[in-house]
């Protein structure tokens, strides 16, 4: 039972992490979660202009890293009994960053893939 508290609290930080940080990317006018469909292009229009590095940086690890970070250290730190900073410190940045890192690349290439057209266009024999 106290595990599974532990997890249900270790998410409510998570998702409280993600809406600060969603408001926060709302004051500089960017828009953190998707709303329509219309609004896609011009969202990876700006995407394109702002990097591949920054994106995951802002997306990636301040985002979905930190939130992921973040629910594994608070779960890990009620299950627990011994409290040990120096090994809880090193599995949240551990986890935030290759959480972070690995999802920010991931739908940085989905966000860029081109689709295939069916058939598909093959150059005319030379």
């Amino acid at each position: 039972m106290r595990w599974i508290v532990s997890a249900i609290l270790g998410f409510a930080a998570a998702l409280a992490w993600l809406a600060i940080w969603a408001f926060s990317l709302h004051l500089f006018g960017i828009a953190a979660f998707e709303r329509q469909a219309k609004d896609r292009a011009s969202r990876r229009e700006r995407i394109k202009q702002m990097g591949k590095l920054r994106y995951i940086l802002i997306f990636g690890l301040l985002g979905y890293g930190l939130a992921f970070g973040l629910a594994v250290t608070v779960n890990d730190w009620l299950v627990r009994t011994s409290h040990d900073w120096v090994l809880s410190t090193d599995k949240f940045v551990m986890s935030s960053v290759l959480y972070g890192w690995f999802y920010g690349a991931m739908t940085w290439r989905e966000s860029f893939r081109d689709p295939v057209p069916f058939p598909p266009d093959y150059p005319p024999p030379k």
